[in-house]
């Protein structure tokens, strides 16, 4: 059986505005406690993200090719590895970020693929952090743009 998450949450703000605050550095730190990253803005181009930089390296990075991105409506990523310095690399997974516009607020759905099959202990471990963490990431999220209108 294929393993997904999907996420969707409502924001009261513009799709633009969203995807915006998946793209900045500013936005990332503000919202989702990110140390650095490294994004080129186009289709092929790279999609970088660290946290928890100390003297002793980086904990974790998420890294991936940008596949598809229009700044009004989506962000789609491929070949995503997460590399976590306590466990092994896993991936690649597709992250699809899909902001569909409303009258006075937007639906972000967020679906990421890729996870291998039940039974192997780290693969399970990952799905269920990423299955509790979409959720409460994107209240990070929500919280965040609201707070900026």
């Amino acid at each position: 059986m294929k393993r997904v998450v999907v996420s969707e949450i409502r924001i009261n703000c513009d799709p633009k505005e969203i995807l915006e605050a998946l793209m900045d550095i500013n936005h990332l730190k503000a919202w989702w406690g990110v140390d650095s990253c490294f994004i080129e803005r186009k289709d092929g181009g790279l999609y970088t993200l660290t946290w928890l930089r100390s003297s002793e390296g980086i904990k974790f990075i998420s890294t991936g090719r940008i596949n598809l991105y229009n700044y009004r409506s989506h962000l789609y990523l491929e070949d995503v590895l997460y590399i976590n310095s306590e466990k092994p690399i896993l991936g690649p997974f597709t992250i699809k970020y899909d902001v569909a516009a409303h009258d006075n607020y937007s639906i972000l759905k967020v679906t990421q693929n890729g996870f291998k099959k039940e039974g192997d202990t780290i693969w399970d471990w990952y799905y269920k952090a990423v299955a509790d963490g979409w959720p409460q990431a994107l209240i990070m999220l929500k919280k965040y743009l609201e707070k900026l209108d």
